[in-house]
């Protein structure tokens, strides 16, 4: 889905965001194993032994956000979004140059909404950190909020950057084809 530059190759800037989401889903991917593993001993110990591993519902809750938006970029980068696309397949078949347009403003429109969402997001983490804002029961188990609020941010970024790049592609694809 990364068109190259003028010279035939692909620019840093894109070469270095998508491997960033590489990255991410490769975290975010080995976060699930890992999960499983987790929960798979909680259950254990809750019917073998009579103790389960405190804190993991909480850990679950939380990951499941961090998982998603870890991932939601390189899903977006590599064409497996879900999206309606019925409308566009017949606009395209009569008039591409119209579909191409069409399909360029709504990346540009998830990419505002992306970058909206991490910039909103932002001081919601600032300030979990600074308070120190835990999740979970105080005594029993807790883990630090602004961790997760981080992922949300960095998922909403490399996906904008996702959205941009979707763009740019497709503006290149309008110039191709008037």
């Amino acid at each position: 889905m990364t068109r190259t530059g003028p010279s035939g190759h692909v620019p840093f800037l894109n070469r270095a965001a998508v491997a960033m989401m590489r990255i991410a889903n490769i975290v975010a991917t080995l976060w699930i194993l890992l999960l499983m593993l987790l929960i798979v001993a909680d259950i254990l110990g809750r019917e073998l032994f009579g103790s389960p591993i405190a804190g993991v519902p909480e850990l679950v809750k939380l990951s499941i956000v961090g998982i998603v938006f870890l991932q939601i970029s390189h899903t977006h980068h590599s064409g497996e979004m879900i999206r309606s696309d019925g409308i566009l397949g017949m606009v395209r078949r009569r008039r591409p140059a119209l579909a191409t347009g069409i399909d360029v403003f709504s990346q540009l429109c998830g990419a505002i909404f992306a970058a909206v969402l991490a910039w909103t997001v932002w001081p919601k983490m600032i300030r979990a950190y600074n308070r120190a804002e835990m999740e979970g029961i105080s005594g029993h188990f807790t883990v630090p909020v602004w961790p997760f609020l981080g992922l949300i941010v960095l998922g909403s970024a490399l996906l904008a950057v996702s959205f941009t790049i979707a763009a740019t592609n497709g503006m290149n694809t309008l110039r191709e084809q008037t």
